[in-house]
């Protein structure tokens, strides 16, 4: 089942005895997690039913999931990174002995006691070909939290908001996203400073991101990008040199300018052809209004222009990379030659 799904069971109450978490999308999973808590654990004993292991052997979860919940009807127990579901790891089981276990567990989960749920929980993707991770996928218990596209985490955006009694447009949310980045962890922290600063108002307004958000620094080369296009060498000078101030690697800082530049190049390709901004958008999977943003910024440069700058910060990337110039120097060099390539 999806993550969506998952959630939906805990609202109605269907609480599987087996499940198994996996996926990119971490914070989702941990938010699952202390739902099911909640769920399972109730008071005024729900501390003392829960069990965390971390790779057990066989021997050890099945003795922990045959144990009795303290005054309550069922008792909680995570197991978290097991080898069970994962094709190798260092140190983990190897051999006879973890193939057994994971038969043994296998076998296991399909006869639980009601009393015991169980949740396999990894980080990242579990190994889909492990016949554990066949077996709770038989028994349907496996959700998977796979990162969220644009139209989810503006939808996830504005619930989160709603809680907090404030409301957000879509296309405010989009540059929440765009300029705070799509991981949620930091988007919820980047959410609360936001709608301090709305205070009163229940709607969240572009200049309050604007005001609070940090930007990350995609968005800083974004920035960076869109003043050299302008032709604006004092800014995209100042923005270049902050962003090495603060630390940032001049070659990781190259890698970005260039995805910019490909990306600008793209979008001017698809806009000679008539191709619309949403479709351009959808095409390099950025948000709508940054794809608006980008069609604005090709109208200053040809297509061979664009080629020229991307082929350039390729050739500075190889350069790099190949030792033919040291890194220093090497960011400074491109912004200075991408500031001349104007129509």
């Amino acid at each position: 089942m999806k993550a969506d799904e998952f959630f939906h069971s805990m609202k109605t109450g269907n609480i599987l005895s087996c499940y198994l978490f996996e996926g990119e999308e971490e914070y989702l999973k941990e938010s699952a997690l202390q739902q099911l808590r909640q769920k399972v654990l109730l008071p005024p004993f729900g501390d003392m039913n829960e069990t965390v292991l971390n790779d057990p052997d066989a021997e050890t979860l099945i003795t922990v999931s045959e144990t009795l919940p303290m005054m309550a009807d069922k008792r909680l127990v995570v197991i978290r990174d097991s080898s069970l579901l994962f094709a190798s790891r260092e140190g983990a089981k190897t051999g006879k002995k973890k193939d057994t276990d994971g038969d043994s567990v296998s076998a296991y989960i399909a006869k639980l006691p009601p009393t015991t749920c169980l949740v396999f929980f990894t980080r990242g993707k579990a190994n889909g070909v492990r016949k554990l991770y066949k077996e709770i996928n038989k028994l349907g218990g496996l959700v998977s939290f796979e990162q969220l596209s644009n139209d989810g985490l503006v939808k996830w955006i504005a619930r989160e908001l709603k809680a907090q009694g404030k409301q957000i447009a879509q296309h405010t949310a989009e540059q929440l996203i765009f300029t705070a980045g799509r991981d949620l962890g930091t988007l919820k922290n980047e959410l609360g400073k936001a709608a301090a600063h709305a205070g009163e108002r229940d709607v969240v307004e572009r200049e309050d991101i604007a005001a609070v958000v940090t930007p990350t620094v995609e968005y800083k080369v974004f920035d960076l990008a869109d003043n050299v296009a302008e032709g604006n060498a004092p800014k995209a000078i100042s923005l270049m040199n902050n962003l090495i101030r603060e630390g940032e690697q001049r070659f990781m800082l190259l890698a970005l300018l260039q995805r910019q530049y490909r990306q600008l190049l793209f979008a001017s390709i698809l806009t000679h052809k008539g191709v619309q901004s949403a479709a351009i958008a959808q095409q390099l999977s950025i948000p709508p209004f940054v794809a608006k943003k980008m069609q604005g910024m090709t109208k200053r440069f040809s297509i061979k222009q664009l080629k020229d700058c991307y082929d350039y910060c390729v050739d500075m990337e190889f350069f790099v990379k190949s030792g033919q110039m040291a890194e220093e120097g090497a960011l400074e060099q491109v912004v200075y030659y991408l500031l001349k390539q104007r129509k």
